[in-house]
């Protein structure tokens, strides 16, 4: 599991897990199951997210107006 964020550069301890994770660069979104949206960033090119993504699940609403099977609603 990775994760990106242009505004958080390293996650750490939480209430119940220390996940010590730092933020992972987009270039390589293809070697991963899935790319779950889970803000909508405007810094991000949601299509070109979706191109290399194998299957991208939204929570955001972010691929509003892009059409791909590999995008899953939620």
């Amino acid at each position: 599991m990775a994760y990106n964020d242009p505004y958080f550069p390293t996650v750490g301890r939480g209430r119940h897990y220390d996940l010590n994770m730092t933020n992972t660069p987009l270039d390589s979104l293809g070697q991963y199951d899935a790319v779950v949206i889970v803000t909508d960033h405007s810094t991000y090119d949601v299509r070109a997210i979706v191109e290399q993504s194998q299957l991208v699940v939204d929570t955001r609403n972010a691929t509003k107006g892009i059409d791909s099977p590999k995008i899953l609603r939620c």
